[in-house]
């Protein structure tokens, strides 16, 4: 249910196919992502509403699923309730090609409490962007926090890796559009999209996470 609490910030509906991964992606199509999960679904089914489905869910204790032809029929030892499915053609899909990412120009790896702490000081200083750029003196990747259209904005930044010292390049993205399961990630950048990799026990995770149009890199 995790990932699709996550799925849910992404696109409120979703179309979920037979077998075990998940795929979603944004109304504006600049976020996809995919999930390989360790529950199998016996058949293609659509939900509209997600969220409310998920607050559905999270009323029951452990529940056992029953997918029928048109519902899902949730039961607990309390009762049972049934989920009607929607129409397919009404949800926002991925496409069935996948994304072939080219070889990478940068490569990072992204830990959960760095991105956990530049999301809280980007809050709390009311920021909208968060940015990656490389420092030639020191030889270091910074992750950062600002507000790309204001000159005197505040700011914060982590150092997050090491650069060669001759690529030059400063990333932006949205912050509402960094909205990943939280976790450590390999983070790849390349052509206007960033790639980002993480597993775990329960499930294994990426998101194609499109840059913004003034971000600029120049690699060596």
């Amino acid at each position: 249910m995790d990932v699709l609490k996550n799925f849910s910030e992404i696109n409120q509906s979703i179309v979920i196919k037979e077998g075990n991964e998940i795929k979603t992606i944004s109304a504006l199509k600049n976020i996809l992502s995919k999930a390989v999960v360790k529950e199998n679904f016996p058949k293609d089914f659509a939900i509209y509403d997600l969220p409310t489905f998920i607050g559905f869910h999270s009323t029951m204790l452990t529940p056992d699923f029953e997918f029928k032809d048109d519902c899902v029929v949730m039961e607990d030892k309390h009762g049972k309730g049934k989920y009607f499915y929607a129409e397919p053609s009404l949800v926002v899909t991925p496409p069935e090609k996948e994304i072939d990412m080219p070889n990478s120009d940068i490569e990072f790896e992204l830990k959960h409490e760095v991105l956990e702490d530049i999301m809280k000081k980007a809050n709390v200083l009311k920021l909208t962007d968060i940015g990656l750029k490389s420092c030639p003196k020191s030889k270091s990747l910074f992750l950062y926090a600002t507000n790309k259209k204001t000159d005197t904005s505040n700011d914060y930044s982590v150092k997050v890796g090491d650069s060669n010292g001759e690529d030059k390049f400063n990333i932006i993205f949205k912050k509402d559009n960094l909205k990943i399961i939280p976790g450590d990630y390999v983070v790849t950048i390349t052509n206007g999209i960033s790639h980002f990799v993480y597993s775990s026990d329960k499930y294994d995770i990426q998101y194609w996470i499109a840059l913004e149009a003034d971000s600029q890199y120049k690699t060596a």
